[in-house]
């Protein structure tokens, strides 16, 4: 344990909030019958109403015990492919990228989930999470959420595609269900997250345990469950602001988009906060990499100022190659992160947010043929106004296995 994380678990100590026992890792859920489709069921998807994350979204209760939020496009009968958002994310984080998916093939059956404690799906209801937030947040759990989707929805098996979290819930699943997973798609993902300084300090220790929880203790907000059911909004009126400025910050993305993402950030509770982070900082999939049959492909923004190129990109190749895994690693974009370790004119963390027709390509490519496409893009910010460029059979691609 570094300070940083020696300094970050005695706040939440202090806080009153987090008692960092062994996590609860449930590993996966009973193994279900798949649900059955009636004979009369229309080839359309059938969840209609729920088909944009601007609508009305669609639920459905888990075995996991989540009450899970989804959006559904494509007809019923149509290959399979689930996205998995990342931290304080919702479904909104892949809409560019599904829409293009649909666009590009409507025969895909896509659904965009909203994880466990995040936009319109429930708190994991266990009353011991409120003592130890960690413990209902683990990757293991964030899985047997989607083994469980998959039973209720009748989903033999699916390729998964997901981002920064969402990529690792992806590995995770993979390794605990690999007869269920096609295909997995990681988007600015890792090997490893443990002791991540930007999560560390960026998020955890500051505003999380620094001024959110002060400005809630000033409130007296501070019983656990209290705390679990705050929002940022809670702690600062102003949070929407901060969260723009300092979180949901993506230059190269568009800005509408990027406004219509902070909402749902700032609503997502404390005990989410808290608790995924908690979680991410002690996650190390190195070594159980070495069991990943599924085959994989990674797609890296050159300017992630999250999941560096080293030792997130060089880990999580060197983790692959271990593996009996067949697996792509392709980067976006050409100029790599700056001195002042942000993203500034090329793509970066968000890789579905800045480049989602390309990345949608890159999906469909790759769930047809096990191959993404040989191209390369990069930002162009000429002018002020943002361009993804395409340079033909350029693409960097590391292959293995």
């Amino acid at each position: 344990m570094n300070t940083a994380t020696k300094l970050a678990s005695a706040t939440l100590l202090a806080f009153g909030i987090l008692a960092f026992a062994p996590a609860a890792m449930a590993a996966d859920v009973p193994d279900l019958p798949v649900a059955a489709k009636p004979a009369d069921q229309p080839v359309s998807a059938k969840s209609e109403g729920c088909t944009t994350v601007d609508g009305t979204k669609c639920f459905v209760d888990l075995h996991t015990g989540i009450h899970m939020a989804y959006v559904e496009v494509g007809p019923a009968d149509g290959k399979p492919l689930i996205l998995l958002h990342g931290l304080t994310d919702t479904a909104r984080s892949w809409a560019p990228a599904m829409a293009a998916l649909h666009a590009a093939d409507p025969s895909l059956h896509i659904f965009a989930l909203d994880q466990r404690g995040h936009g319109g799906s429930s708190m994991p209801s266990n009353a011991a999470c409120m003592a130890s937030p960690k413990a209902c947040f683990a990757p293991a759990l964030f899985a047997a959420d989607v083994v469980s989707f998959m039973n209720e929805k009748g989903i033999a098996k699916t390729t998964l595609a997901g981002h920064s979290m969402g990529s690792i819930v992806a590995q995770v699943t993979a390794l605990n269900r690999p007869e269920r997973i096609e295909k997995i798609i990681l988007l600015a993902t890792t090997n490893s997250s443990k002791d991540n300084p930007v999560i560390s300090e960026y998020v955890l220790k500051e505003p999380v345990m620094g001024a959110w929880k002060k400005a809630l203790d000033a409130k007296g907000i501070t019983n656990p469950e209290a705390v679990w059911n705050a929002t940022p909004r809670d702690a600062d009126p102003k949070a929407d602001d901060w969260i723009l400025k300092n979180w949901d910050v993506d230059p190269v993305a568009d800005q509408a988009f990027v406004g219509s993402i902070v909402p749902d950030t700032a609503v997502t509770k404390m005990g989410t906060w808290i608790g995924a982070t908690s979680a991410l900082l002690e996650f190390d999939n190195t070594a159980a990499l070495a069991k990943l049959t599924t085959p994989t492909l990674v797609l890296w923004g050159g300017q992630d100022a999250i999941f560096y190129f080293q030792p997130d990109q060089t880990g999580m190749l060197a983790a692959l190659r271990t593996s009996k895994a067949p697996f792509v690693w392709k980067q976006y974009g050409t100029k790599l992160l700056p001195k002042s370790g942000f993203q500034e004119n090329e793509i970066g963390h968000n890789v579905q947010w800045d480049a989602p027709q390309q990345v949608a390509g890159d999906i469909i490519s790759f769930m047809n043929t096990g191959k993404p496409s040989a191209d390369a893009y990069h930002a162009d910010m000429t002018g002020g106004t943002v361009k993804i460029v395409t340079d033909a059979g350029k693409a960097v691609l590391i292959t293995g296995n």
